[in-house]
């Protein structure tokens, strides 16, 4: 088992909140809307300080407090680590491990990885570009802190970048944003494409057991992957920047395509399609995660076999079957044999 004991105070729907878990598998059952998924979204928030549902930090904070805190004790191969994230409506934010204030967040998200699976996911092969970079700088923020870093540093500076370009006597401002954006870009680049082959290279893996298509994904980013010349076309661009008040090169604007069989799938995929190749590329998440960390892996599934028939149910459970914990979503108890040992929690009716 990894985390024993879950808290929440002023997270979302609940005022205050008090879990404890005895086994590997854990079911949350409740109607729906009753704060189920709010419940994973902790614990991944406790792995890796970034939500799976939206980017804003304000919006998990329960309506008319003043933030939010986080508590979980998990459980280190019999040494037990009490984790604690304290988050105010500013954004401000503190991180404990035991009584120890941690001031970095690369320090703070070594204890244990997540591996999320939610309905949304389907957006990642059918949605807009934003969901495959956010797919991605997930995955490798949560292999990699010194992404995670990187990504943080550069959006800081392209932020007040893009600030200091709306006002025509600012550009110097704006220049001195500029060696940040270089320093980092490239970095993220390099990472993002590493990753992109991976992915793809655990997905045809997975695509040749069933003897299927071959998939292919092509990064692609319009800038130098070079500091220096980064550094000079964002000097050449700047004057016309200026006049659009917003930076048009970067990171910010990368797509990641999927083709499969050759054909672009967010255009000429079927609906079954999108769905698999979706799944597919979670469970390559999984398998990357599961075999490159260091630390245990808990798996948090928000009721999407719903939608998976039962072969790739199956199979979505044996890949799964290989996380430290698993915890997940529904409105009943499913009869299914792999939930025969899991633990069940049953929400009340009213929360927060």
């Amino acid at each position: 088992m990894l985390i024993e004991q879950l808290e929440l105070t002023d997270f979302r729907n609940y005022s205050s909140g008090r879990f404890q878990f005895s086994r590997d598998k854990v079911v949350f059952t409740g109607p729906n809307g009753i704060g189920k998924t709010n419940l994973l979204e902790s614990i991944s928030f406790l792995s890796i300080l970034r939500s799976f549902r939206t980017v804003s930090g304000r919006e998990m904070v329960r309506l008319g407090s003043r933030g939010f805190d986080l508590r979980c004790r998990i459980d280190k191969g019999g040494l037990r680590e009490d984790l604690r994230v304290v988050q105010a409506l500013s954004g401000r934010r503190e991180t404990f491990i035991g009584a120890n204030r941690i001031r970095r967040s690369s320090e703070f998200i070594r204890e244990f990885r997540t591996v999320v699976f939610v309905p949304e996911d389907r957006n990642i092969t059918g949605g807009s570009s934003s969901c495959r970079r956010r797919f991605f700088d997930m995955l490798i923020s949560t292999l990699d802190s010194g992404y995670l870093a990187a990504l943080s540093n550069y959006h800081r500076a392209l932020s007040q970048r893009n600030h200091a370009l709306k006002s025509p006597e600012r550009a110097a401002v704006a220049a001195a944003f500029e060696p940040e954006l270089a320093a980092h870009a490239p970095l993220i680049a390099a990472r993002r494409r590493e990753y992109a082959a991976a992915v793809e290279q655990e997905v045809n893996r997975m695509l040749l057991q069933r003897g299927k298509a071959q998939f292919r994904i092509h990064f692609r980013c319009d800038y130098p992957e070079s500091s220096a010349e980064y550094l000079a076309l964002l000097e050449r661009n700047r004057e016309r920047e200026m006049i659009r008040s917003c930076t048009g090169i970067g990171p910010q604007l990368d797509e990641f395509e999927f083709f499969l069989d050759g054909k672009l799938l967010r255009h000429y995929g079927s609906t079954g399609q999108i769905r698999m190749l979706s799944l597919l590329i979670k469970l390559a998440e999984f398998n990357l995660v599961r075999r490159s960390a260091r630390e245990r892996v808990a798996v948090l599934v928000d009721d999407v076999t719903g939608e998976l028939d039962e072969e790739n149910c199956i199979r979505f459970f044996e890949t799964i079957a290989h996380a430290d914990q698993l915890f997940f979503t529904f409105t009943e108890f499913p009869s299914l044999e792999f939930f025969r040992d899991a633990e069940q929690i049953v929400l009340p009716q009213k929360q927060g």
